[in-house]
Order: C-alpha cells, then structure tokens, then sequence
C-alpha cells in the first residue's frame, strides 16, 4: 500500500506493509474495547449503587406522579417508570375536621358524618384483635410546656410508626393502661420521644390512643409527654415518601387537593384535630434532670445562649419550611432546623455524614448547660437499647416487634433513681 509523504516540501509516496496496518488497527480496537469495559464498568457500578439506595433507604426517582426508579415496599418489587396510584385499605381514622367526622371502613370505603364534639368518638384498631376504645375531644388544645420537675417514675418508647400493636402491648405489660386502653400509671410519665407516624398501618389510631391517654393522665395527676421527630415534621411539610398508600389516598380524597403534597400537608395542619394537637407538641423537654429529644443535642448549640422554651419556640416558628428554604434564617435557627438540629441529630450515638462522635467534654458541656444528668434519643436504630458516656446517653430506637407483647419491643422506665429496660413481654432488667 502506498502513503504520501512530504521531504523539502515535495511529495513523494512510501509503501506500509499490510502487516503493520493491521497492527495499527489492532491497537485502536484494543483501546477502544478497553475503554468501553471501562465505560460498562462504571455504568454498572453506578446502577448497583443507585439499585441498592433505592432498595434499602426508601429512596425512588420520580417525575411527577410517575416513579422512574424505585421499589414498592408494599408489593416487594422494583419499579421502573411506573404511574404510582394508592388505593384505601382497610380501617382508617377517625378524621375529624370541625364538626365533621371522616373514616374508612373494612371495606375501604370513605364515610363523612356531622358529629357532635361534646360526643365521644370510637376509634376501631385494622389488628387481628379488632380493638377499639373511645375518645373524648377537647375543648382546648395549649402549647405544652418544655420544663417538669422531677416525679417518681418515667416510662419512655420512641420510633413506634404507626405500630398499634407493639405500641399498645407495651403500655398494658407495664401498668401504663387496662386492657380497654385507660390510663392506669397514676401519677406517672409516659415519654414518647417522636416518630410515631409513617410506615405502619395504624398511624391514626395509634396517635387518637395518645391524644386519649393525655387528657386520663391529666386527671390522675400523671402526664403523656409526645414529642415530634423528624417525621411528623416532614408530614407537616407534605413528605408523603413514608407513608402507606392508603394515607395518600384518604388525605387526597378527604382533602380535595390536587396535589399529594398539599393533600398530606393539609391532614397534619390545623385544620384537623390530630393535625392542630400535635403543632402543640415540643421537640425538646427535660422532666427532671433527664432530657428528651427525638434526634439529639448537637455541641453546636454551645455557642448560643438558648434555652429548652426558645429551642421548641423556633421550631414551631419554622416546622413547615424544608431544611433547603432556610437561608434567611439566623445561624442559631439554621442550627436547630437544620441536620444538627433536634429531630435529625444523631451525633450522640454515632458518627453521621462526616460528623464526628459527640466528645464526652462536649457533652458533659452540653449537659451543664441545660441542666441536665442524662439525655435520651431515638432517631437512630440501635439493636438493643443502649446506655453510653457511663449512662449519660440511652439510645431507644430500637425495631419493634410486629405483635402485641414482643420481646423484640423495647423502652425503658426509671424509678427509684435506677434505669431499666422494659420489653413488650413485661421484663425488666437494670440497664
């Protein structure tokens, strides 16, 4: 084969042999497979990193009411560009907006009545147990306070998710309500450190047993202290991610809104009762010496003179902003707002997003300041219940179980000035 070639300037032409031609060509076909394998590779390991994101953090792609990429929990299976539709299932409710009740049947249809609210309500449990219990609405619904003192015994359960059973198992196996879910712990605190909504089937009716057991606690002398985390903020917000279908669909029909957004926003405002009652919630208190918070207290806060009251003060001044709309706030709000704040913070039990441990100096600091011996969290899944910094931290999120009387459900009570771990079979072992 001949190629042109150039020498001062004049052409002239060289022969290449077929056999070096066909090495060139073999070089660029080498490169090139390599660089394709290279390219495969990486598109691959990308599309496992995003299959095992979707997978296990509840996480999905989506464009409008379409799911591109996701997995459906419900239905056990990947979803990939799926129009997303939620139909009602199973008992739900009461919703009770003014003078107007809404609940699902059995038979997942969507009832409206006027009510009565010097009437009771009955809430009806979707449990193998068909359990149920009455309610009495409230004439006023105050802002909680943020400060108790010291009483005689405590019983603290976090992260319950809409877990009706678990939840309602627990209080029976230790003295906290009778069998027909009224209150029976006396002069005593039951402690509810946040999450108590999404994920579960019975979300409405485990929040309708806690507005119930507030206002018997009351009468005894008792107190129910509920406090929000970081998903009844995001409901507050319109974040349906966590919820169960049928939560979408009865805020969409109850609401009327056209978006899903605005539909899940609407049901925990206060235009509903279980919405206006939980906006009178705190997100920090301390009963006695002893804090509770659903995330944690970042050592961040060292450096504002803030109290509990001023803490849950902003909070509630900006609940209903995203943590990516909080620009024009101060350092101090964007701190408590934002991913350091009460209901994200999970620095005290382990390292998170590149922050590190809270320093056992940086918590005694932190203790001082509010006045405080110990501080319990939940937020963070632990295995079991935890105590650490020489009890100064218990971690209580623990994963319930799915029956009444589990072991596997955990919290923990104090009397007598010891701690134990209480389970769902009534057990109770010093922590």
């Amino acid at each position: 084969m001949e190629t042109e070639g150039q020498i001062n300037d004049r052409p002239y032409f060289y022969k290449v042999k077929d056999n070096q031609k066909q090495t060139i060509f073999e070089k660029m076909a080498t490169q090139m497979k390599k660089t394709g394998i290279w390219i495969l590779g990486l598109m691959m390991g990308f599309l496992l990193i995003l299959t095992l994101l979707v997978r296990f953090t509840n996480g999905s792609i989506r464009m409008g009411s379409k799911v591109l990429f996701g997995y459906d929990e419900a239905e056990n299976h990947f979803q990939l560009f799926e129009k997303k539709s939620y139909e009602l299932n199973g008992l739900d409710g009461p919703y009770i907006i003014g003078d107007t009740l809404y609940e699902i049947t059995k038979d997942n249809q969507l009832e409206q009545r006027p009510i009565d609210r010097k009437a009771s309500v009955t809430v009806k449990v979707d449990n193998e147990d068909n359990d149920q219990f009455v309610v009495w609405l409230r004439d006023s619904l105050p802002v909680e306070p943020g400060v108790y003192d010291a009483v005689e015994k405590i019983i603290a359960i976090s992260d319950i998710e809409g877990n009706f059973n678990a939840f309602s198992g627990f209080l029976i196996k230790h003295g906290v309500i009778d069998k027909d879910f009224n209150w029976i712990f006396g002069k005593g605190h039951l402690v509810l450190p946040g999450d108590f909504i999404d994920r579960g089937e019975n979300v409405t009716q485990v929040l309708w047993l806690i507005y119930k057991l507030e206002t018997q606690a009351l009468a005894s002398g008792g107190k129910v202290h509920l406090l929000l985390g970081n998903h009844e903020i995001i409901n507050f917000q319109g974040d349906a991610d966590h919820n169960e279908g049928k939560y979408k669909k009865a805020a969409m029909l109850i609401s009327k809104k056209k978006s899903l957004k605005n539909a899940i926003a609407y049901m925990y405002s206060d235009a509903t009762e279980l919405g206006k009652w939980l906006r009178t919630k705190n997100v920090v208190e301390k009963v006695g010496d002893i804090l509770f918070t659903h995330g944690g207290l970042s050592p961040e806060l060292l450096d504002y003179p803030i109290t509990i009251p001023e803490i849950n003060k902003i909070a509630r001044m900006y609940w209903d902003e995203k943590r990516d709309k909080l620009s024009k706030l101060s350092d101090m709000e964007k701190l408590i707002m934002g991913e350091k704040g009460p209901y994200w913070y999970r620095g005290l039990v382990k390292e998170d997003q590149g922050n590190d441990k809270i320093s056992k100096k940086d918590l005694d600091r932190l203790l001082d300041k509010f006045e405080a011996q110990r501080i319990v969290v939940g937020h963070t899944v632990v295995k079991y219940i935890q105590s650490n910094y020489k009890g100064k931290v218990i971690a209580i999120d623990v994963r319930h179980g799915k029956e009444k009387y589990s072991s596997k459900t955990e919290g923990i009570y104090f009397e007598n000035n010891m701690v134990y771990v209480v389970d769902g079979k009534g057990a109770k072992t010093k922590l």
